[in-house]
């Protein structure tokens, strides 16, 4: 996401931030749109992953995106925010399918390479129910920003205490 569409949106869940303390918000600096989630890599198969994201950079246009549609997944009494797309979800998940379907099934240690099951950014972990009802419903002011996403990066998490901090290794345009 384009550093302004990040400091606008942060700016409109404002007010979602002021009502609910409890949950754990995401960091502006962490948004990202997923296509692929991988696991643990190991390092001597980094170059596989770089030329992947090079060949679906060049069978993707880039598309305009816009993230405006309030949802979330409440689960054993802890839950996920997000912000789905209005526009731009097709295009995501055809890049998510595509990027499946090439991703070596054995890239990872542990389980397969699992694609997005939907077009979405994460603004919230600890979520409950008023706030996915909130964000829904725009209880607390409008919300949705978009943008033209025009690059593929591949991305290394690092999970810690107050989150998780990610570090791209590639980036491709498309």
């Amino acid at each position: 996401m384009p550093d302004d569409v990040r400091v606008d949106l942060h700016a409109q869940l404002q007010p979602y931030r002021r009502a609910f303390t409890e949950v754990r918000w995401t960091k502006p600096e962490s948004w990202h749109l997923t296509l692929l989630f991988l696991g643990s890599v190991a390092p001597d198969r980094v170059p596989e992953l770089r030329a992947l994201i090079d060949d679906i950079a060049s069978r993707v246009k880039p598309f305009d995106a816009v993230v405006d549609l309030g949802g979330g997944r409440i689960q054993r009494q802890e839950g996920v925010a997000w912000l789905g797309l209005s526009q731009g979800a097709g295009e995501l998940m055809e890049a998510a399918s595509l990027t499946a379907a090439a991703c070596p099934s054995d890239i990872a240690h542990g389980r397969p390479p699992k694609r997005t099951p939907s077009a979405h950014l994460t603004v919230a972990r600890r979520a409950d129910a008023a706030l996915v009802r909130a964000l829904r419903e725009r209880s607390f002011g409008p919300l949705g920003m978009g943008w033209r996403v025009e690059r593929v990066e591949l991305v290394r998490s690092h999970l810690e205490p107050g989150g998780a901090r990610y570090e791209t290794l590639h980036e491709s345009t498309m």
